[in-house]
Parts: C-alpha cells; structure tokens; sequence
C-alpha cells in the first residue's frame, strides 16, 4: 500500500494513471469551446491540459493549442498520445509546463480556456490573483476567457463527511481493475475541499496494489467569483450552467464564466 501526501505543485500527480479511465472520454464541454474558438479566431491557451481530454480534439478540428500544465506526468501521458497521431495534428500543439501564477510565453491567444474546475486547484486568493493578471496578460484585445467553476453550494448545505464509489473499471491497456472511493470533507473556515481517494488496483494475476492520496480544492461563490474578475480587468460577457447556455439557478455546482477584458 501507498499513502501520500498529494504534491503541492502537480495536484494529479498521483491520479494520473487513473485520469483517463474515469474523465478521459468525457467530451460535453468540447462543442462550447469550439464555438468560442471559431467566434474569436486565433490559437488557443488551455490552462491544465492534463492528458489532452480536450487538446486533441481541438487540434483534429484544425486549431493551434499551447496546452500548458503544471504536471509533469499528465503532459508526459499528452506527448504519449499524440505520438500516435498524424503529424499534421501533432504540429498544431505545444505542450508547456509551467505554472500559471508565473506563466511568461511572449504571446497572445484569442481563446484562454480554464475547463474542468482547475480554477478551483489555485488555493490561495494570491494564486487565483497571480494566476488572473498572467492570464490577462496572454489574451488577445478582442479574446475571450472561459472558466469552469465548482461552486459546492449543495455541500455547503451539509458539509459533513460523505464517501462516493465510483464505478468499477477495467484499464484496457493493462488488463488491471480499478475500484475507487473518494470521501470529501468541506472546511468552510479555510474554503477548501478535501478530498481523500483511494484506489484499488488488481492485476489480472490477482496482485492487489492500493494507492491512496488527497487531493485539495478550493471553491469561491458566484458572487465572489465575479467580484474578483471585474477587480482584474475582465468583464463576464457570460454565466451559464453546464455547457449549452443554461441560466444558473441558485443551487447550481458548477458554473461557465465567459470573460472578456475590460
């Protein structure tokens, strides 16, 4: 068995082996961020790249991505895939690691995306401001920012303890399954959510692995949120909920901001 700490600088540093299995074909988020790619026109930045879940489609379709993350292994999984894939989308891609609260590329995007709640891996006000002015500083005049935020409002409602099970998976690379259990726990005084996962892993030989590890996030209300925009330079052209435009209701756990600049 292992237990770790997760590390401070790569927040799936230890989840990546498991990314794809479970978030990997999740692709409802790709059509929104086409649309605001051909609206604004130019190359892209997608702040947390990971694996490529949303950077290999984006290049299929034609457009020039810098996928940027602060992770090491997750970019490393990146650069496996598109090693597979002809050269003409390989081409199109830049993989950067680097962190966002110190990113320094010398060039403006017409699309900065921040999909899938990495927003929510900033965990501190300072990092979300660092963060805010680096992004500010590669967008386009005419460019637009996405955001996707997790706004845990039902569990703030009852922030007690709670465990999930995930489905039971098969890594059809390696013939190993995978079960998981996360368990989350919200401290309200500090606004982070922690989230404790574990991971059993069986080898077709019956050889049991368990790997276990937490991983923190932090959460800002919509109101909040909003504030903190305006106050570096951006306007919110749009709110929705999911990703076909839906007005956000009061409950809502999850929120698309569109920004533009100010």
């Amino acid at each position: 068995m292992t237990s770790e700490k997760q590390n401070a600088a790569d927040s799936y540093h230890n989840f990546s082996e498991f990314y794809d299995l479970y978030v990997g074909d999740f692709l409802d988020d790709l059509p929104m961020y086409e649309k605001y790619a051909v609206q604004v026109g130019g190359s892209v930045l997608e702040i947390g790249a990971g694996s490529g879940r949303l950077t290999i489609p984006l290049a299929q379709t034609g457009f020039d991505v810098a996928a940027m993350d602060v992770s090491a292994t997750m970019l490393a999984i990146l650069d496996d895939r598109l090693k597979g894939l002809p050269s003409v989308v390989r081409n199109r891609v830049q993989i950067i690691q680097a962190d966002v609260c110190e990113l320094e590329l010398g060039a403006k995007f017409g699309l900065v995306m921040v999909p899938y709640y990495v927003f929510n891996y900033l965990l501190t006000p300072e990092a979300q401001s660092q963060a805010l002015d680096r992004i500010k500083a590669h967008l386009a005049d005419s460019g637009l920012v996405i955001v996707d935020a997790f706004i845990p409002m039902k569990r703030l409602a009852s922030p007690d303890e709670r465990q999930i099970r995930r489905p039971d998976v098969v890594d059809p690379a390696t013939g190993n399954r995978i079960r998981s259990w996360n368990t989350f726990r919200l401290d309200t005084q500090s606004s982070i959510e922690y989230r404790f996962q574990r991971f059993e892993i069986e080898s077709p030989n019956g050889e049991l692995r368990v790997k276990e590890f937490t991983v923190e996030r932090r959460y800002t209300l919509a109101d909040d949120l909003e504030r903190l925009f305006l106050s570096h330079g951006f306007k919110v052209s749009e709110v929705f909920t999911g990703y076909r435009g839906e007005p956000p209701q009061p409950d809502s756990e999850q929120l698309v901001y569109v920004l533009g600049v100010d």
